[in-house]
């Protein structure tokens, strides 16, 4: 594997091996009570456009992994818990399951959907298996994801979404068992795929998605200091398009899943799932390398400039290189807009902390899922 990585790299100079995201003393240390307990949960997330689709897809075809479509009723009701009051009453849990399979917009028809064995559940049937799960809020979304596993055969569920990577610290309050898969992007090609998607304006496109590159890896590394290596993994996009069996193993491997064949058949099997024209048009073909490279071209010299220096404390600690040759500076005007928008979103930080002590005082109750 590491020869064909060096052989690799002349075609792309601004990726190094090898690189290493965590210190040794942090990679040396001891494994968390969960090491070694079967079926942990399994999440991913990253900055949007980092190849956490694709990286889903892919697990998803493993024999004992079942990975829905993108979900969204996790975090919604982790913020709104309050107000589904005391889960030892079994009409919470019926409301709770109502909102999830009634309502539109959450994926509960992702989760009820037909899968390999031929059947699926009723709302009604999968809101009963809600009632009758453990009286926490964990235990209740575990029973959704393993609601999803059972219809594909699997033993075991997880979940992806990039927003994961902004909220790992609430995840693993609901999760304490679980296991984070961090997806990291050569900034350059996150950011150039960010602002084609429309979702600023475009003078302020490349500074606010320079932000929330920088903030995805901030909020990791912040939670990271209270994870062992057996709860969190850092994984490179273009090391998945390069070299997917190599990749997928040591995912395979760091999760207790079957490797092997199992890695062989992610690989070539079809991938399934939801996937949106204009965002994911190349999933359902070969995966290639051409994405690694692609942002020189999209990216004028002045906004790879201005990504390289917002981001040079990271580049070299993710294996990124500055492009060579490079005769630019950034514009003065995006590095004001980029402050304004680091400062938009520490305020939403310091924000979503303040708001969770708050719910913390008005919901008393445990949220971890217990295992079963």
């Amino acid at each position: 594997m590491e020869r064909s990585l060096r052989c690799r790299l002349v075609e792309f100079p601004t990726l190094s091996d090898p690189w290493r995201p965590r210190s040794d003393r942090w990679l040396a240390r001891k494994p968390s009570r969960y090491a070694g307990l079967p079926d942990r949960p399994l999440f991913i997330g990253a900055c949007p456009r980092s190849g956490t689709t694709l990286l889903r897809s892919l697990l998803d075809n493993h024999p004992d992994l079942a990975i829905p479509p993108e979900t969204d009723f996790v975090l919604p009701l982790w913020r709104t818990r309050v107000r589904f009051g005391d889960l030892n009453v079994p009409m919470n849990r019926r409301r709770v399951g109502r909102w999830i399979f009634h309502e539109e917009g959450h994926g509960g028809r992702r989760i009820r959907a037909k899968g390999t064995r031929g059947h699926h559940l009723t709302r009604r049937q999968a809101i009963d298996r809600l009632v009758a799960s453990p009286p926490t809020l964990g235990s209740l979304l575990a029973e959704c994801f393993a609601i999803y596993a059972e219809s594909h055969g699997k033993t075991r569920w997880g979940d992806k979404r990039p927003a994961y990577a902004g909220y790992i610290r609430p995840l693993f309050g609901l999760f304490p068992d679980a296991q984070f898969i961090n997806v990291v992007r050569d900034p350059r090609g996150a950011v150039s795929s960010l602002k084609g998607l429309g979702w600023h304006r475009e003078r302020a496109a490349l500074a606010a998605s320079t932000a929330t590159w920088e903030m995805s890896v901030r909020r990791v590394d912040a939670f990271s200091r209270r994870l062992r290596p057996d709860q969190l993994l850092d994984v490179r996009y273009e090391d998945l398009v390069r070299d997917p069996p190599a990749v997928l193993a040591r995912i395979c491997a760091f999760a207790d899943l079957a490797g092997g064949e199992a890695v062989e058949h992610m690989v070539t099997a079809e991938r399934g799932g939801v996937f949106r024209p204009g965002w994911h048009d190349r999933l359902s073909e070969p995966i290639d390398t051409a994405p690694i490279a692609a942002w020189e071209s999209r990216l004028a010299p002045h906004e790879i400039a201005l990504v390289e220096q917002a981001t040079a404390p990271y580049l070299g600690r993710f294996g990124y290189r500055p492009l060579p040759g490079l005769d630019a500076e950034p514009d003065p005007r995006d590095f004001v807009r980029l402050a304004r928008h680091r400062k938009r979103r520490e305020r939403n930080w310091r924000r979503q902390d303040t708001d969770e002590l708050k719910r913390r005082l008005l919901y008393r109750r445990p949220i971890a899922a217990v295992r079963r």
